[in-house]
């Protein structure tokens, strides 16, 4: 049975959107529909696809055209089925896609990146040290130095989580009445130290722009990337 490439599904999705594209490996586009659903697929050879960087590019181009017009579920990329296994999978799981498509209508994803610099981490963790070395002072010699060592550590590491959600809680302020939905993760220990995709409405981009630069203007110890709009990758993972 001929297999295909899966890009997205939707219920709203025509062929007009789709006319003279192509799609990895430069296979034709088709939709293939079941009840109140379609899947954008195009027909592919082989058992696995390639993750190069031209085959990821096409993933997404695809799925932007069909952004341009309504938004969609996306799926991961390398997604592959059957037209068959494909079929059964719309109309087994339709009022859960259409519902999760209701959830993401008329918006897009964007997403911000926030990366700290070493001074930042390097004052948060010797805060912390100077703190345990008081400790270490006062304490009456009944403590080992591994478990000092230990409790330097600790509230190093503490120092640290505190900042990261001080700067997550910056972003989530940015965002608020702007974002319907947020994913957000926080890694105190690495210099990305929030990574944020944010559900806004189509027409919104700017003002989250504006909203996220403007509270980075102000940080000297912060550097704010952003992105989109995307398909809502982060809000929806529909798999075959």
């Amino acid at each position: 049975m001929k297999r295909l490439y899966a890009y997205c599904v939707g219920d709203q999705l025509a062929d007009e959107m789709l006319e003279g594209a192509s799609g990895v490996a430069g296979a034709p586009l088709l939709l293939l529909r079941r009840g109140r659903l379609a899947v954008v697929a195009s027909p592919f050879e082989g058992k696995a696809v390639p993750a190069t960087r031209e085959n990821v590019l096409e993933h997404s181009r695809v799925n932007g055209l069909v952004l341009a017009h309504t938004t969609p579920l996306p799926f991961r990329f390398g997604t592959l089925a059957d037209e068959q296994r494909l079929g059964e999978h719309l109309e087994k799981n339709e009022d859960a896609l259409v519902s999760a498509l209701a959830r993401v209508r008329g918006c897009v994803e964007m997403g911000a990146k926030v990366i700290w610099d070493a001074a930042a981490q390097s004052e948060a963790q010797g805060a912390a040290e100077d703190e345990g070395r008081a400790v270490e002072a006062s304490a009456q010699g009944a403590g080992t130095e591994f478990l000092l060592a230990k409790q330097r550590a600790l509230k190093g590491a503490e120092a640290l989580k505190a900042r990261a959600e001080e700067v997550a809680a910056l972003v989530a302020a940015g965002v608020e009445g702007l974002a319907r939905e947020s994913s957000v993760e926080v890694n105190p220990s690495g210099s990305l130290v929030v990574r944020a995709a944010h559900l806004v409405e189509r027409g919104r981009e700017e003002e989250y722009r504006e909203r996220l630069r403007a509270l980075g203007a102000g940080r000297d110890d912060l550097r704010l990337m952003l992105s989109g709009p995307w398909p809502p990758y982060s809000f929806s993972a529909p798999s075959a």
